[in-house]
């Protein structure tokens, strides 16, 4: 979930123009570099020692923010940042998102029916399909958008019929 402060982030981000890459650098960037967030987010160093490494380290698009970040404690909540960015991004392009956990990967075919189910039901451009592999679903799919999930999973048809079962128990 993205709070607001996230979503604020966000908006400065995409009123400053910075490109999609720029961001997917810089989350790369810091996911993949522990000892890098760890002297951002550190009190002890100076504020001009950070800026210096994030000068060195970070594309010129993004220094300034980054330099914000450092000067408001954040630097641990840009992952969040780029969320809210990207979705505003999305929602700019009239795109959404939605997550799809399966058992066995659908064919092409499938998910571009699924992604054109979506854009009817929604009305939007297009959709950007997450995809994650779920074998605790045993069989089918589970799909997560706009808040709607849309069980289609052998592991919810089950459920589904235990609970028809114990009702009909205890009526």
């Amino acid at each position: 979930m993205i709070t607001q402060r996230a979503l604020n982030y966000g908006k400065v981000l995409k009123f400053l123009q910075v490109k999609e890459e720029v961001m997917d650098a810089t989350d790369k960037l810091l996911n993949n570099c522990s000892a890098l967030n760890e002297v951002l987010e550190n009190p002890v160093i100076k504020r001009k020692e950070k800026y210096a490494v994030i000068d060195d380290i970070f594309e010129p698009d993004i220094a300034d923010f980054m330099k914000l970040l450092c000067d408001h404690n954040m630097i641990g909540a840009f992952g969040e940042i780029k969320e809210a960015y990207d979705a505003l991004m999305f929602e700019q392009r009239d795109v959404m998102k939605a997550k799809l956990f399966y058992a066995t990967r659908p064919e092409n075919v499938q998910l571009e029916q699924i992604k054109s189910m979506l854009c009817q039901k929604y009305k939007k451009k297009e959709v950007f399909l997450d995809l994650e592999e779920d074998a605790s679903l045993i069989g089918g799919f589970v799909l997560y958008a706009e808040g709607t999930e849309f069980d289609k999973s052998i592991k919810g048809a089950l459920s589904e019929l235990q609970k028809t079962l114990i009702g009909r128990w205890h009526v």
